[in-house]
């Protein structure tokens, strides 16, 4: 591969990379080359870098817990990376969460609260202190995940979709005040993806239909175009050629990775 697509050598950190969507992203940077810190609330993620460390052991893959929430952690993490690696290029702000679907005038604000600090205020923080080693650097490529949910509302995910909108207006307002340093800022729409988060609600979804678990699934899957559910090296292409000098022209865009679910 030209230098012109590849990515080896480059160095990147995905969050919520314990398992599901993250876990596939981190794995397929690996696999084609890159250093990876894999950060993650749940502490089974030592045990997931230590499993894409063994598969990839031409680089180096590293297992952080971290509470994305909480500022301090995550410039710890940056911290990390660099003193690791002495750079960063990517910086893959996944990890997020979803919370009991409801109609607004049903909605705990603790619920609220709580998906405000993870999926917002958390990829904020990746956002912020990623800008801060980019634009030393001059040099990197920050991508978000964003959602499908935050482009067009959907009922009994006003929470959710909110800060999933937040993370679209955050993405193209980073991409002007960083573009002068040669940092490009984007966001990943998913659609239906193949991870625990998921299949939860499927299985709601099946328990109210009064179907089965697969029975719901093929309903989904004739929903998508392209016939499957997305997995995180789907987005993982993505992220290779936004951080590569072929994508280097993107930024501040919401790209949809989505199947061809939903073009908005």
């Amino acid at each position: 591969m030209t230098e012109f697509r590849s990515v080896a050598g480059k160095t990147a950190i995905v969050t919520g990379s314990s398992r599901g969507i993250g876990e596939g992203i981190a794995d397929t940077l690996a696999a084609e080359g890159v250093h990876v810190v894999l950060a993650d609330i749940r502490p089974e993620v030592k045990e997931t870098a230590a499993k894409l460390a063994a598969a990839h052991p031409d680089v180096q893959v590293h297992g952080q817990i971290v509470d994305v929430s909480d500022e301090s952690a995550v410039e710890q993490l940056v911290g990390f990376a660099v003193a690791t690696f002495g750079r960063l290029d990517i910086m893959a702000n996944n990890a997020g969460i979803h919370v009991t679907p409801a109609n607004v005038w049903d909605t705990d604000m603790a619920d609220v609260d709580r998906v405000m600090a993870v999926n917002f205020k958390g990829i904020f923080h990746g956002c912020k202190h990623a800008a801060r080693q980019m634009i030393k650097q001059k040099s990197g490529s920050i991508v978000n995940t964003g959602s499908f949910f935050g482009k067009v509302g959907h009922p009994g995910s006003a929470a959710y979709g909110a800060t999933k909108n937040a993370v679209h207006t955050l993405t193209m307002s980073l991409s002007q005040e960083i573009a002068p340093y040669g940092v490009n800022v984007n966001a990943l729409c998913p659609g239906l993806a193949a991870t625990e988060m998921h299949w939860a609600f499927v299985e709601a979804d099946a328990k109210e239909r009064g179907i089965t678990f697969e029975e719901m699934k093929e309903i989904e899957l004739k929903e998508i175009p392209l016939g499957r559910y997305g997995y995180g090296s789907d987005l993982a292409g993505a992220i290779m050629w936004l951080a590569s000098k072929s994508g280097s022209y993107v930024t501040g865009q919401s790209i949809n990775i989505n199947g061809g679910l939903d073009f908005s």
